[in-house]
């Protein structure tokens, strides 16, 4: 949908034709978005798939808050997207805030929306308490006047307003380790697929099918690190914030973002959606099979769930999660490994 005119000031200068529609994700949401104001419609499992998102990736650090985390998308799917499809769409970095300020209003006064990072603990309009970088949200116009920027987010209907000084901290973070640094869609030309989705869409699953079987872009990432969080989770404990990294890591899977299902029920729909268009899918790669891999991963969040709420910890519970994480582990690799040689013949 688009904004109602007269909650923009006539001081603003906006992207006037884009039309923003929630989802499931930030990232695959933003993706859709912008993809179909550059003329290509496309749904947001294929885009999530396309872009081959599924992933896992465990980190353990004191300097964080929880001090264990873990996600379940590849940190490259928006890069990705381009590769396998052809989109010239690039992921870039901008170390310098002026630098990456001046080229947001460019884009936005050339009519080009811009999908951005963002840690939601500075933007005030997701009244939250913890930081979560890398949240994608698309900026489609600011406003000199009153120092403000509008931003179409995933879960808000209507464009969201912050200061600039919010989106300054959220873009490059002033005093949190992990920040976004200013990472931001620069679209080089139309965008458009470069090659038909019959060729894009083994491409993907194979990439993604590596990533999660030898992943290379980053340590702790794939199977090896959904086994390391099984090793480590009967410890967690002894954690002095055992009950926040509990509630992250459910919140991860059911919430922020995440589809409900780990993200898991979004690759389903990708495979459902590329059955009809690639002979052999369905069988080698089967959306029903994703689909219970997403309900096992909801089992599992909801034993952190009932650890979080505990006022003491129960060591059990930590075990149950281990070994359902495995598992988890288990059938995700079975799942890869009958996928990647099928996904690679065809690419």
């Amino acid at each position: 949908m688009t904004p109602d005119p007269t909650q923009v000031p006539e001081t603003a200068v906006i992207v006037s034709d884009y039309v923003h529609r929630p989802g499931e994700h930030c990232a695959s949401t933003a993706l859709r978005n912008v993809l179909a104001h550059g003329g290509t419609e496309l749904s947001e499992g294929m885009v999530f798939g396309l872009a081959s998102g599924l992933g896992f990736f465990y980190l353990c650090s004191d300097a964080l808050s929880p001090t264990r985390m873990f996600h379940g998308r590849t940190r490259t799917l928006e890069a990705d997207l381009g590769l396998n499809t052809g989109v010239p769409l690039d992921d870039r970095i901008e170390p310098d805030d002026d630098a990456a300020w001046k080229t947001l209003r460019s884009r936005i006064e050339a009519g080009r929306p811009v999908m951005v990072s963002t840690d939601t603990f500075y933007l005030g309009y997701h009244h939250t308490t913890s930081h979560f970088p890398g949240h994608r949200c698309v900026v489609v116009g600011y406003d000199d006047a009153s120092e403000s920027v509008f931003i179409a987010d995933r879960k808000f209907d209507e464009y969201q307003v912050c200061s600039f000084e919010e989106l300054r901290h959220a873009r490059n973070a002033p005093d949190y380790p992990a920040s976004s640094l200013n990472q931001f869609g620069d679209a080089r030309g139309p965008l458009r697929l470069g090659r038909p989705l019959e060729e894009a869409i083994p491409l993907a699953l194979a990439r993604n099918a590596r990533e999660m079987l030898e992943p290379a872009s980053e340590p702790d990432a794939g199977i090896p690190a959904m086994r390391k969080l099984a090793a480590e989770l009967p410890a967690w404990g002894d954690l002095a914030d055992w009950s926040w990294a509990s509630r992250f890591g459910y919140q991860v899977v059911i919430k922020r973002g995440a589809a409900g299902t780990f993200f898991r029920s979004l690759l389903a729909d990708f495979l459902r959606e590329s059955a009809p268009l690639v002979p052999g899918l369905a069988a080698e790669a089967p959306a029903e099979e994703m689909d219970a891999i997403a309900a096992d991963w909801c089992a599992f969040a909801g034993v952190l769930k009932e650890q979080s709420e505990r006022t003491d910890c129960d060591a059990e519970l930590f075990r149950t999660a281990a070994r359902l994480v495995g598992a988890l582990a288990d059938r995700e690799e079975r799942f890869f490994e009958r996928a990647l040689p099928f996904a690679v013949g065809l690419a």
